[in-house]
């Protein structure tokens, strides 16, 4: 059996990038995809900035965590060597108005639908990236403009990859997936086979 979309099982986090620009009509791909998710009643609550300049690009890193792939430097520094760095923002604003507080709940899952829309097209692209959470948002607020009724949410840096990533295992649903209620295994031996 062929698998649904090969994006899916080709894709690995990248955080090391080719110096190599990524041409305007790729980018436009990838956000345009972002705008393509489903969303709570339509609301389409993501916004997107798009960081080349390379002084902003320094904004960007100092305002993430440390972490594993910093190498628990005090910032993530392989962000800023990725050509273009796309601030994933949620607009509350929109959903709110639809919903009032559960709003606030819904962007994020409504954003992230987005993203991963991005992170796929991306990968038929060939161009690498890394859903990036660890970051200061009072300070990408301060640093771009951002209204108050926008926060940023994480970081999608962009790239050629530099590098082969290996694969990740990743969960097989055998062991995630539940028959009517928790804890009662919804796949047994007898019903698939992983050929």
């Amino acid at each position: 059996m062929s698998k649904p979309i090969d994006a899916i099982y080709n894709r690995v986090s990248t955080r090391a990038f080719l110096k190599k620009e990524i041409p305007e009509e790729i980018i436009y791909e990838i956000l345009k995809a972002g705008t393509q998710a489903p969303s709570s009643g339509n609301m389409q609550p993501w916004e997107f900035i798009v960081v080349s300049d390379e002084e902003r690009k320094e904004k960007v890193v100092s305002a993430t965590f440390s972490g594993f792939y910093s190498e628990w430097a005090p910032h993530q520094k392989w962000i800023g060597l990725a050509p273009k760095i796309i601030i994933i923002c949620i607009n509350t604003k929109r959903t709110k108005s639809r919903y009032a507080e559960l709003g606030d709940k819904w962007t994020l899952i409504d954003t992230a639908n987005a993203v991963q829309n991005m992170i796929l097209t991306a990968t038929e692209y060939g161009i690498g990236s890394c859903w990036v959470g660890g970051i200061k948002e009072k300070l990408i607020k301060r640093f771009f403009n951002i209204p108050s009724y926008v926060n940023p949410i994480g970081l999608l840096p962009i790239g050629y990859p530099k590098e082969n990533v290996s694969y990740k295992y990743k969960m097989d649903p055998k062991w995630i997936t539940h028959a009517d209620e928790y804890n009662n295994a919804y796949y047994l031996d007898t019903k698939i086979s992983n050929e």
